[in-house]
């Protein structure tokens, strides 16, 4: 890899990086804005589903332009800039309609970065011979922007947080429209096949994965640290069990692609969505902060597995002129489960209060669980009828 596209990647990385601070660095302060705004469990988990929302219907436009026009550095800057206006906004924030509006600029943001950055990110590793290894740059990237953000979302008062997560947008986003200026897809779609791509038995595997995954953290990002509340614990305890599922992301993937460079994406899927039932689970029955950070450490190895693979899912298995479209099905499919998520989790959460007050804010952890173990028995039924085996790449 020349120095170029090996600073091209870091770059893409970086945007990637920024994202996911500013998508982390919330989950410390989602008590102290719920108590802020009087909100119950689905209140602020339907405020918490503009991100999604916004995200879902950018997306798909924002791919377009990738692959039509191919001004990446223009819709990266775009990215950036509205995660620091998302910033601006909550810092400003006084009710729960001003935080729904921060939770749709992050949407925004978050669409345009990845849509642009992503296949960017994919293009420079395009000739490796260990895709798996090189594509797991990005994961990190994540992983290491949602070490940062619990971590700068547990510090200061409410606002301190944001205050820092909109000058570090800002820079990235200087960066970006500077030294990307010249860079863009080598290859770019006049027409879209969208049937054709969806219609790839591993694309539509990578797409369920990561919205059945999302829909479960999206879920989990808002009522396990109300969960925490109600246990006493407060908001640098909250952070610091959100850090260590980033760590172990990060820690993990280099295990992870080295693995998948020997077994290929699908055995990863597995093993992944296996353990990240079995994690959402013992998340509601420990009580303890002890007991919470070996289920932290597993729900975080495995969520990084599951983000690899289906990221290489989609590389193997599109060309480099579908890579925008491609990547934004996957980054569509991320919305939609990241916007059900939330929304029927607080539900849940409310219904089972009335209900079952002993089950309460559990009942929703209980149900994403067996929700993933039938979605493993369901890709378990596609591949057998496609022919694939686990190690099928």
């Amino acid at each position: 890899m020349s120095t170029n596209r090996l600073f091209v990647l870091f770059v893409c990385c970086a945007v990637i990086f920024t994202d996911m601070v500013g998508y982390s660095i919330i989950a410390p302060s989602i008590p102290l804005f719920a108590k802020l705004f009087g909100a119950s469990d689905a209140v602020i988990s339907y405020a918490f589903a503009a991100y999604p929302v916004a995200f879902l219907l950018t997306i798909i436009p924002f791919g377009f332009v990738v692959d039509r026009i191919g001004k990446n550095h223009l819709v990266i800057g775009i990215g950036m800039f509205s995660l620091a206006a998302a910033c601006l906004v909550l810092i400003l924030s006084e009710s729960i309609l001003t935080f729904s509006l921060a939770r749709a600029f992050q949407g925004i943001g978050s669409a345009a970065s990845w849509v642009a950055a992503q296949p960017l990110a994919a293009q420079q590793i395009d000739t490796s011979k260990k895709k798996g290894l090189e594509i797991g740059s990005i994961t990190i990237a994540m992983g290491l922007g949602m070490i940062l953000g619990p971590l700068i979302g547990s510090v200061g008062g409410l606002r301190t947080p944001f205050v820092i997560n909109l000058f570090l947008a800002l820079g990235i986003g200087i960066l970006s429209l500077l030294s990307l200026k010249g860079e863009h897809l080598k290859e770019r779609v006049v027409n879209y096949d969208y049937l054709s791509i969806i219609k790839r038995t591993n694309i539509v595997i990578a797409c369920l994965v990561i919205m059945f995954l999302y829909a479960s953290i999206g879920m989990m990002e808002v009522l396990f640290p109300l969960y925490m509340d109600s246990l006493g614990y407060v908001k640098s305890s909250i952070g610091v069990l959100f850090f260590v599922l980033s760590l172990f992301l990060v820690i993990g993937q280099p295990f992870t692609g080295h693995w998948m460079n020997r077994v290929g994406p699908h055995l990863p899927v597995f093993i992944g969505f296996f353990s990240i039932a079995l994690a959402l689970s013992l998340m509601v029955l420990c009580t303890s902060f002890a007991g919470w950070i070996p289920v932290f450490i597993l729900f975080g190895v495995a969520l990084g597995m599951l983000i690899s693979a289906s990221m290489l899912l989609i590389a193997l298995n599109s060309k480099p002129g579908e890579q925008g479209a491609a990547y934004g099905i996957w980054n569509f499919s991320f919305s939609v489960g990241y916007l059900v998520g939330p929304a029927l989790g607080g539900t849940l959460s409310d219904m089972f209060r009335i209900w079952a007050p002993s089950i309460g804010v559990r009942a929703p952890f209980f149900f994403f669980s067996v929700l993933i173990l039938v979605c493993l028995a369901f890709f378990r039924l596609v591949m057998a009828r496609t022919g694939q085996s686990s190690t099928n790449i």
